[in-house]
């Protein structure tokens, strides 16, 4: 196997300028292109673990998601890894199942293990993770102090879901809100919601069950306690009373869908009788089309983007927060 003194007697330079080659530092022209092309000529691979030793690097990324069950998770994180590979990173996954004791924990195995950064996607309550001067890229999460969040523009997401709703003839609308309470963007897509209705006089309601007070977050499949809690809170006490939304804005695709079952075991048609919206706008596994009409987050731009930044801080560099990335509405055939 090709040394870097192989490379160096190759081009006919110093060691010192192969180096500089290899991690992107200014040369001349010719000496670049006599470097570059020694490294193809001799199949020249650099070792990242040497390398990252002497940068006082490992060049190994943390990634936390809750579950890889959820549909919004695995297509961010082979995002994620396709553009740490390209920058020679490596990536480990911890699955924290919401559990802020497990997210603690992997968060202090980071400290002790000299991971380079971490990209963290959690809605549970974690003790400060700035005490262990960590890199690190929230989803949707606000930490405070030094920590940004990547997330898409959920205010404009709530407020083009109940704009969708009304432009396709619905005039009472209810925003189901199944979700964390903590700082964080998705909360934001109520505001959005109410916004829009409070702008055209919309009859609107919204019902915010908040993760503490569930059985499960919502995050895991199945959801038993969600589809309690819709059953209870849409099912009439009277059955002879009639349904009073004809437009439904969830938090997300999975109780977007599990609504939309509880609402055809009523009786009801959906999106006749009633349209429904959930958020994510993620595909399904088996078919690649969207399992319910939603407002969708761009997630490959997410991915890219946390990680752009989270190597930024890893460099030194200062990064504010992004929280403004664009959605867009995609018909799943639950609405009209």
């Amino acid at each position: 196997m090709a040394t870097i003194k192989d490379v160096a007697k190759d081009a006919g330079v110093s060691l010192g300028t192969v180096s500089k080659v290899i991690n992107g530092i200014h040369v001349s022209d010719e000496y670049r292109q006599r470097v570059e092309a020694s490294i193809k000529k001799l199949h020249y691979q650099l070792n990242p673990n040497a390398h990252g030793l002497k940068a006082q690097q490992t060049n190994d990324i943390l990634v936390i998601v809750p579950t890889l069950q959820n549909a919004l998770f695995p297509p961010m994180i082979d995002t994620i890894e396709k553009e740490l590979n390209k920058r020679g990173k490596r990536m480990l996954i911890c699955i924290s199942r919401n559990d802020s004791s497990k997210i603690d924990s992997y968060i202090s195995m980071a400290a002790n293990s000299r991971v380079d950064g971490i990209f963290g996607v959690t809605y549970s309550k974690i003790v400060d993770p700035e005490r262990l001067n960590i890199p690190m890229v929230a989803f949707d999460r606000h930490f405070g102090g030094k920590i940004p969040c990547i997330s898409c523009d959920n205010e404009a997401g709530g407020y083009l879901a109940a704009k969708t709703l009304y432009e396709k003839g619905c005039r009472n609308i209810l925003c189901f809100w199944a979700g964390t309470d903590y700082e964080s963007e998705p909360t934001k897509r109520i505001a959005g919601f109410n916004r829009f209705c409070s702008e055209k006089g919309v009859n609107h309601n919204v019902l915010s069950f908040m993760d503490y007070n569930m059985a499960d977050t919502g995050f895991m499949y199945p959801s038993k306690s969600y589809k309690k809690l819709i059953h209870s809170y849409l099912t009439p006490s009277d059955g002879d009373q009639k349904f009073a939304y004809d437009g439904i804005f969830a938090s997300s695709d999975h109780l977007a869908h599990l609504i939309c079952d509880e609402l055809r075991k009523m009786g009801l048609s959906v999106p006749k009788d009633v349209q429904v919206i959930g958020f994510d706008g993620m595909p399904d596994f088996i078919t690649g089309e969207p399992i319910v009409s939603s407002i969708r987050q761009p997630i490959d731009k997410i991915a890219k983007t946390g990680i752009e930044m989270l190597l930024k801080m890893i460099k030194g560099q200062e990064v504010s927060s992004v929280t403004d990335l664009p959605v867009t509405f995609v018909d799943g055939g639950t609405t009209l």
